[in-house]
């Protein structure tokens, strides 16, 4: 009973939280709130326990503020993620799974052809009960792009990432160009993502990125309650498209595989169980709202 209250009072939380900011986003330049929807069929797992896997996501984006100088940018968001889990044959991975952050965004310009970019995201990593100081985790990305004249650069750097399924450091290295007049490329890891503009109100992309989390749990048995960690990892391939609607607001639909996953959770008697899902088909749709 004390686990829904928590729940429906973070939802709440949640909800007031977005009203407010809604509010003081529309008034923001340059900037997109968002949110979207998305899911994957119910498919079967190449080993571990269980007979079927699927996943689904819901995600609200708002933009915080933003400020501008001669060599330095600063951006700041409200993001929130409502995961689930159906893990069936199980009893794991059977809460509702939040991370509710900051996303922090600054760069600086240094010189005409070098820029420093540091990315920080604090936030609160919990299956909606009881969150504490050990809910608390951070993303972060210390990047540096070596500009062309022509409008592309290399990156380099590294990051701190939740969406592998852990919070080990690694490496980013890539590069982005404009292919075509109206082809944007960036090619590198952890990311790729192609955007092609079809015309003024339709933009397509091809994106390949990590999709997976790491959440702190609360279970309890009948002697015990403990506080657990889910990971899941998973790789997106996906293609998609955006369309503008009316005045400020866009529509987008993503399709595409999801691979190379992984999921280990703890069941209701606190043993650790792993479990690798086939690769399946998602889904994703979404409207924002670019200021």
């Amino acid at each position: 009973m004390n686990s829904k209250m928590n729940k429906i009072t973070l939802v709440s939380g949640l909800l007031a939280l977005s009203l407010s900011m809604g509010s003081y986003a529309a008034s923001l330049v340059g900037q997109e709130a968002g949110i979207s929807f998305s899911g994957e069929s119910l498919g079967t797992l190449d080993s571990g326990p269980g007979q079927k896997f699927a996943s689904s996501q819901k995600s609200l984006t708002l933009p915080l503020e933003q400020q501008k100088r001669r060599n330095e940018s600063f951006r700041s968001y409200f993001h929130a993620d409502i995961t689930k889990f159906d893990w069936r044959g199980t009893t794991a991975a059977q809460g509702e799974y939040v991370w509710l952050s900051m996303p922090i965004e600054y760069q600086q310009k240094r010189g005409r052809y070098h820029q420093f970019l540091l990315e920080i995201e604090p936030g609160l990593m919990a299956d909606g009960g009881n969150i504490g100081l050990d809910s608390i985790a951070l993303n972060g990305s210390i990047l540096g792009r070596s500009l062309w004249s022509q409008g592309g650069y290399w990156q380099y750097g590294i990051t701190v990432n939740r969406s592998f399924g852990d919070y080990d450091v690694r490496p980013v290295l890539g590069l982005a160009w404009q292919a075509s007049k109206r082809t944007w490329v960036e090619l590198g890891f952890p990311e790729v993502n192609v955007k092609h503009t079809l015309s003024g109100g339709l933009q397509s992309y091809f994106v390949i990125k990590p999709a997976g989390g790491v959440w702190k749990e609360e279970i309890k048995t009948d002697t015990l309650t403990e506080e657990v960690n889910l990971h899941y990892s998973s790789w997106q391939m996906g293609i998609g498209a955006d369309f503008h609607w009316r005045e400020s607001l866009w529509l987008g639909a993503e399709f595409g595989q999801l691979r190379n996953r992984r999921i280990r959770a703890s069941d209701s008697t606190l043993a650790v169980i792993k479990g690798t899902p086939g690769q399946d088909r998602y889904w994703r749709i979404g409207a924002s709202l670019k200021f």
